[in-house]
């Protein structure tokens, strides 16, 4: 069960660095965490899992170590250090276990306190736009449980029935949703469950406010399709086919973590017995989806209309990043 966490430390500074996936943000973060004393939140939907590494792109090695801080609702809370800077929220559960947008806003607040409290920045960052907006912009829906009978029987109809059952409890929100969530059946049940919720909402007074500055990076999408691309070799010589096949030997196809971008994209392949022979479908199919994905996250973050946006490809953006946080941090701005 999910307690409502509430904030010790409020209207502390915390600034948010967001933006597709190959725009630089973790580098851009760790960066400013040397200059202005601070601590990199994740921010990514993917690094949550344990043991999914190389796919998800996390800069750890095998002497990474986890420095536990504390437990909330029976989750280890704690850091690791990349570049010397402390990264939270990597490695929260394993791939076979469920996380929601509600359960990242409960551990970031608390990273954030903890943070704040020993008188350090929090720098939340990453690409998950769901993640970010929790903490901007929070959801009065998250004292609202998970329906687990529900979810039994929703989860066994397929997405046109489920379109249509929210069409039919909810027709303005449903036409407020996106391409994406559309045709995502998690996303509709969620909603579904939600309208059939008696509970009531939570007021903007329960669900406290940061003062938050928010710098989100960008790139022509040229660009940024260039550099997934020669990311998604890099992490298939890396080892990433081997790591999705240890991962098969806990887990299965089913289970959340494996039902993810880098890892998903790899089934058809790897349920053959010969799959060499399909190994570059498997790719090309990954590729067309990262690429997909980086395309959504730039029409997201237009939405949350940030403080600013940076173009990384202009000639010394890091050094207009830094002077606009600097007038911020030092309060001119």
């Amino acid at each position: 069960m999910i307690k409502n966490f509430k904030l010790k430390i409020k209207n502390s500074k915390v600034l948010i660095i967001s933006g597709p996936t190959a725009t630089g943000k973790t580098g851009v973060a760790i960066k400013l965490a040397q200059k202005y004393n601070g601590e990199l939140i994740s921010a990514d939907s993917r690094q949550i899992y344990k043991g999914m590494d190389i796919g998800t792109g996390k800069d750890l090695n095998k002497n990474s170590i986890f420095n536990f801080q504390f437990s909330i609702n029976n989750q280890n809370v704690g850091f690791y250090l990349i570049d010397k800077t402390p990264v939270w929220l990597l490695d929260i559960i394993n791939p076979n276990q469920s996380f929601s947008v509600a359960q990242y806003r409960q551990l970031a607040l608390k990273a954030i306190d903890d943070i704040i409290s020993r008188g350090k920045l929090p720098i939340i960052v990453g690409g998950t736009g769901q993640y970010i907006e929790s903490i901007i912009n929070p959801q009065d829906t998250f004292n609202i449980k998970p329906n687990y009978f529900l979810r039994l029987f929703l989860n066994r109809l397929p997405v046109r029935l489920l379109q249509l059952t929210l069409r039919l409890l909810d027709i303005k929100t449903f036409r407020l949703l996106n391409n994406s969530d559309v045709n995502n059946s998690r996303r509709l049940i969620r909603r579904i469950e939600i309208k059939l919720s008696r509970k009531s909402l939570l007021s903007k007074r329960d669900l406290g406010r940061l003062n938050t500055f928010h710098i989100s990076l960008t790139d022509n999408i040229d660009n940024i399709i260039s550099k997934i691309d020669t990311r998604i070799q890099s992490r298939l010589d890396l080892g990433l086919i081997d790591e999705i096949k240890n991962l098969l030997i806990k887990y299965k196809w089913t289970d959340p973590g494996l039902n993810t971008l880098a890892y998903y994209d790899f089934k058809p392949c790897l349920v053959r017995t010969h799959h060499d022979a399909f190994l570059q479908s498997c790719i090309d199919n990954w590729s067309i989806h990262e690429h997909q994905y980086a395309r959504r996250q730039k029409t997201w973050f237009k939405k949350f209309t940030p403080n600013y946006f940076i173009d990384i490809s202009k000639p010394n953006s890091y050094k207009q990043i830094d002077s606009i946080v600097s007038k911020w941090y030092n309060k001119r701005i």
